[in-house]
């Protein structure tokens, strides 16, 4: 199997986990919603966001008040810093 089939895979998946742990969230079952989500970002982070990307831009822009909503994602997935490692001070 070659790597970007591998890669390809895996974003299948974590897409797949990511879409199921909103499902679990949505019908109240919020823990099952937390160990998806949490299992699918160690899979593969830029799938997850994609797919909470695609939740918030199915939903009306006042379903929700903006604090509320960015209080749950930091509540179910770490922050995601893109570029050069931070701590090493590159």
């Amino acid at each position: 199997m070659t790597e970007s089939k591998r890669e390809d895979d895996k974003a299948i998946e974590a897409r797949s986990l990511a879409e199921r742990g909103l499902h679990e969230q949505a019908i109240g079952h919020n823990a099952e919603a937390d160990r998806l989500l949490t299992q699918a970002q160690e899979i593969d982070p830029e799938a997850v966001a994609v797919v909470l990307e695609e939740h918030d831009a199915a939903r009306a822009a006042d379903a929700r008040d903006q604090p509320t909503a960015d209080q749950d994602v930091e509540r179910v997935l770490p922050r995601i810093h893109s570029g050069p490692d931070r701590q090493s001070g590159s």
